[in-house]
């Protein structure tokens, strides 16, 4: 019944007598426990018929590319590797708890490997709850197999129950069962839905029929509708109660009259390969499906598709409507809930938190959240305001969920899957819950902020030179582009507590009481300019020299010339200070101020030459002696 990638290698009326015959092989009943730890090897197996046959409680369903997969009709585990001892069974990803495998032993029964504690089970492992995690209010037990359907009553707040064992239970909310369960005698039941009205129930099996019951009398209305050729997946009933929608594993769409059980229209082929999920609108004017080819298609009521929605990555499992039908919600394999506009199939909102298949989904009443159920054993609620995540905790099972649906006043979720049981969960004490650890992460986001390091942690941290502080992420020129090498630098870094304590060591901060008397005010402190570090970053610049014959701005005078400047100074040294100067001849760009200076004796001097050229100044001195 869980295959979802495979289609029958034999036809469905031969699966409903295989089914429940006598002649099918049980188990052998020898095996207390499973096989040890390091025992997975090859080996015949000793169920009848060896390695040649597959083991009991199995089938084999071929699919349409010619594939084989294997199911596990006790487990409801599917595999794509045939079922010996010494096989691993699960494909990644397969199991939620990792370390752990799959493998048969060799007496044909599932068991289960968990490298993490090395050890072996018959129980298939489940993960751990988290501490303070919610638990169900109620846990509902009755069912010998997988729960495909769950349906709410809301005149009575009674809920449905569907299973491969062939039979629908109703319980109340707090688990009582009421009344006999309904039997289809040997047809397993993948799906049903309830009238508008809430006294029938429809459901759609293995065997590719359709049968209607009377909930009151606890009988099957008539006889079972035929049409199908293979298992039916899903139904719908319309709001107006006028006709029932059917999809099945041989791709197509069928509508019934609920009062004749006839077929109204001639079959759509939708092209979803399996139809998984058919729905129809609020108004009963259209209705909408979806299968393994990862499209959402809507309808007419003629049968004429009136758009076409892509962009899951996944088989898309599960619909549901809002209110007003202006928008659509869908499940998928690829983890995700999406929520699209109807007019024009515009993706709207992508939710994100599953790590495994979406199976089921449901809007609450007031359409403010919306309840995923997935294959990840977790029950998760979204908050369609701000399309997040309710709380940080999910609702978990012990097994993969296959259904979920919330009671009419929004009060109760119910949820079911491979483990055979129904969990209550109180919707106030989930999104409750939900709150507090939201406020909890918000505060774990507050106090997570980066620390403000002490005095002391700063004392020890070493002294980065601005230089050194602009080279950082630079590759290209390294430390040493400004000519400070830092890679070979071993100096200790110096402490800057001992600088401060140098410049600011007689400076006192305090507290003292309101009423004791003032301190002295000390001494004004002199600041020792010496303390202060200058540093230049720069190397000195290095300036070519010139010319020889470019040195001066003026052309050298000739020892003629400087004979005759001496004798026109003879005579007069005493008062050659107090002369004033006399212009020398002007040279282009340039000016010479020549000028006496009296030596140490009344007989010798300097002559000096001060030359102004482009902003410099030059100067050149001659010593003169006087000769008696």
């Amino acid at each position: 019944m869980p295959r979802e990638e495979a289609e029958s290698s034999t036809s469905s009326r031969s699966r409903e007598v295989l089914f429940g015959s006598s002649a099918r092989m049980r188990p052998l009943k020898t095996e207390k426990d499973p096989p040890s730890y390091g025992a997975q090897h090859c080996q015949d197996a000793i169920w009848e018929g060896g390695n040649k046959v597959l083991p009991p409680l199995w089938q084999s369903y071929k699919l349409v590319d010619g594939k084989i997969s294997y199911q596990d009709d006790t487990l409801s585990m599917v595999s794509w590797n045939r079922p010996l001892p010494g096989v691993r069974l699960d494909a990644l990803g397969q199991l939620v708890v990792v370390g752990c495998e799959w493998h048969i032993s060799p007496a044909g029964r599932s068991y289960f490997v968990n490298h993490n504690s090395r050890s072996t089970s018959w129980k298939k492992p489940t993960p751990e709850r988290p501490p303070g995690s919610l638990m169900p209010e109620c846990t509902i037990e009755g069912h010998s197999h997988c729960i495909w359907s769950l349906a709410c009553l809301g005149t009575s707040s009674n809920l449905l129950s569907a299973s491969e064992d062939c039979s629908i239970w109703q319980w109340k909310i707090d688990g009582e069962p009421v009344g006999k369960p309904l039997n289809c005698h040997g047809a397993q039941i993948g799906s049903m839905a309830v009238s508008p009205d809430e006294t029938m129930v429809v459901s759609g099996s293995t065997d590719g029929r359709l049968r209607l019951w009377d909930i009151k009398k606890g009988s099957m209305v008539g006889d079972p509708w035929e049409g199908h050729d293979d298992q039916v997946k899903c139904l719908d009933w319309s709001p107006n109660a006028l006709e029932i929608a059917s999809g099945s594993e041989d791709g197509t769409i069928r509508r019934w009259d609920t009062d004749t059980g006839r077929q109204i229209a001639p079959p759509i082929e939708t092209g979803h390969g399996w139809v998984n999920a058919v729905k129809y609108s609020p108004r009963s004017d259209k209705f909408m499906s979806c299968g393994h080819d990862e499209t959402i298609c809507v309808w007419s009521k003629d049968g004429q598709m009136l758009i076409k929605i892509k962009g899951h990555d996944g088989k898309v499992t599960s619909l549901c409507w809002s209110k007003d039908g202006a928008y659509i919600f869908s499940a998928s394999f690829d983890h995700t809930i999406r929520k699209w506009r109807l007019i024009d199939g515009k993706e709207l909102v992508v939710l994100r938190g599953h790590t495994n298949a979406v199976r089921s989904l449901c809007l609450s009443p007031n359409e403010s959240h919306i309840v995923s159920a997935s294959n990840d054993y977790s029950v998760l609620i979204w908050d369609l305001e701000t399309n997040r995540q309710v709380g940080e905790n999910s609702l978990l099972h012990n097994d993969e969920l296959t259904a979920v649906v919330m009671s009419p006043d929004g009060k109760y979720i119910a949820s079911a899957g491979l483990d055979a049981k129904v969990y209550i969960w109180s919707m106030e004490a989930a999104l409750k819950q939900g709150s507090t650890d939201d406020a909890n992460a918000k505060l774990d986001v507050k106090f997570k902020r980066r620390p403000i390091p002490l005095r002391d942690d700063f004392a020890s941290r070493p002294i980065v030179s601005k230089q050194s502080m602009n080279n950082r992420g630079v590759g290209r020129y390294g430390n040493d582009f400004f000519g400070n090498d830092m890679k070979n630098a071993s100096a200790s870094p110096v402490n800057p507590l001992s600088v401060f304590r140098k410049l600011f060591g007689t400076l006192h901060v305090g507290t003292r009481p309101r009423n004791s008397p003032r301190a002295r005010p000390r001494e004004p402190r002199h600041w020792n300019p010496n303390l202060f570090f200058v540093g230049i970053s720069r190397r000195p610049v290095e300036v070519a020299p010139c010319r020889e014959e470019d040195r001066y701005g003026i052309t050298p005078e000739t020892d003629a010339e400087a004979a005759a400047a001496m004798e026109r100074t003879d005579g007069s040294e005493t008062n050659s200070s107090m002369q004033p100067v006399q212009p020398a001849e002007e040279v282009e760009e340039s000016q010479e101020r020549p000028m006496k200076i009296p030596g140490s004796s009344g007989g010798t001097g300097e002559i000096s030459c001060e030359v102004n050229c482009c902003g410099f100044f030059f100067g050149r001195r001659r010593s003169t002696s006087h000769q008696p």
